[in-house]
């Protein structure tokens, strides 16, 4: 069911050392390619990364979990990168472009899955030093960065206690509290 694949695409934060194929990338770009898009604008650019220098690199300037002090790793950090950038002299609408993203990115995610990989959807980097550690061209922004690989964490969808949404890490285990249905929806009529 939909459900339950939706339930296991989850943001994973620990990875093995299997190695990403620029191919699988591409693949997952392909997902993107399909992606719903506000005016069918199509305003944003992919950069594939599988190079094991580059992503060590990358991984030194993000933070995995902005709502705790955990971060992985090295030995546990992704084994490819996908960045989401925009081109400088973008005129569209910045909060539609936003949404295009997520959009985009839960495709990425769901064609990962299809292929066995985890990811986590990143807006926590040094944009700057990612751009110039993958020497992107100056007509570009960077934006948004999606690290994939195999999943090593085991990631748990709870209920909420108190109303309390706050994720939370024990080890290797990754606790993401959800709000019953009865809480987000407001109205029926």
């Amino acid at each position: 069911m939909i459900l339950d694949l939706l339930k296991n695409i989850r943001s994973h934060r620990s990875f093995t050392t299997h190695q990403l194929t620029k191919n699988e990338l591409r693949y997952m770009i392909e997902g993107a390619r399909y992606a719903s898009c506000a005016k069918n604008s199509q305003n944003i650019r992919y950069v594939l990364i599988t190079d094991s220098k580059i992503c060590d690199l990358i991984f030194s300037h993000c933070k995995f979990a902005g709502a705790i002090t955990w971060n992985p790793k090295l030995s546990e950090s992704p084994r490819g990168y996908i960045l989401m950038c925009v081109e400088k002299n973008f005129k569209g609408n910045e909060n539609l472009l936003y949404f295009d993203m997520g959009i985009a990115s839960q495709n990425i995610l769901l064609v990962a899955n299809d292929l066995g990989y985890n990811g986590c959807i990143i807006g926590a980097f040094n944009k700057k030093e990612v751009e110039k550690i993958i020497n992107l061209d100056d007509s570009y922004y960077a934006y948004m960065l999606i690290a994939l690989g195999k999943a090593q964490d085991i990631v748990s969808v709870v209920p909420t206690v108190c109303d309390n949404v706050s994720y939370s890490r024990i080890d290797n285990n990754h606790y993401v509290p959800k709000l019953p249905l009865d809480k987000i929806i407001i109205m029926e009529k």
